[in-house]
């Protein structure tokens, strides 16, 4: 004779679908375990991958800031081509091989902004636009510098109103600089140059209200009370 099916407790029906559970789960991993394997294997040989990334690239800079050290002295004595070429017989490492050796590297970044000033100063404007829209820093002032380098070879062109609308950008697409009332400034009178007094106008009372203590408030006097003795 059969006895009649024992009634299980709520707390035995939870247990036994946690049983359940946990053997579905086992029997998926233990499935499933050469897949898990190599993921975790890949995702340990990715992050080993980052690890030596980062500290190559840390090693990269510090030589980059190293060459970029032993050439900066020609750069700043105005010997602009050797400080391009570097001194090879004396091991100085030139801006340009800078550049293009430690591209990655932040060193390597300030080098570009140097070297297209370099060639700016040069009168090899079409090289330094370049290298100018080649750089790449995280500081906000050389990256505005850069804006601006690219900004004052359309002024040289005669292309005022493009000259205008980069040294805008300079001055107020990275934050507050050093340089902003000066790249104001700049883009105000090319402005003017263009024609295009109202915008000028906007530009130099703008210098006016933000900047009153500007060395160049004196020039932007001058400059409102042009425009409006022609408007």
């Amino acid at each position: 004779m059969l006895r009649p099916k024992k009634k299980l407790t709520r707390r035995e029906i939870k247990q036994d679908k946690l049983i359940t559970a946990y053997f579905k789960i086992y029997d998926r991993i233990y499935n499933y375990r050469k897949q898990i394997i190599i993921g975790a294997v890949a995702l340990a040989v990715v992050a080993l991958g980052l690890i030596f990334y980062y500290n190559n690239l840390q090693a990269e800079n510090e030589r980059a800031m190293t060459e970029l050290g032993n050439v900066y002295p020609l750069y700043d004595q105005e010997n602009y081509q050797r400080a391009i070429d570097g001194i090879p017989e004396r091991g100085i490492m030139g801006l340009r091989d800078i550049a293009v050796n430690f591209k990655r590297t932040e060193a390597g970044k300030i080098a570009t902004f140097y070297l297209a000033n370099a060639y700016y100063h040069l009168g090899r404007y079409d090289e330094a636009y370049g290298y100018f829209d080649d750089f790449r820093g995280s500081d906000n002032l050389l990256r505005a510098s850069a804006l601006a380098g690219k900004a004052a070879i359309y002024e040289i062109r005669g292309e005022h109103a493009q000259a205008a609308e980069l040294f805008e950008r300079a001055a107020t697409r990275f934050g507050q600089t050093a340089i902003t009332p000066e790249n104001l400034k700049h883009a105000g009178r090319n402005y003017l140059e263009a024609g295009n007094a109202a915008k000028a106008l906007r530009i130099f009372e703008k210098i006016q209200n933000d900047y009153p203590e500007a060395t160049i408030s004196r020039d932007v006097e001058r400059f409102i009370a042009q425009i409006k003795v022609s408007l």
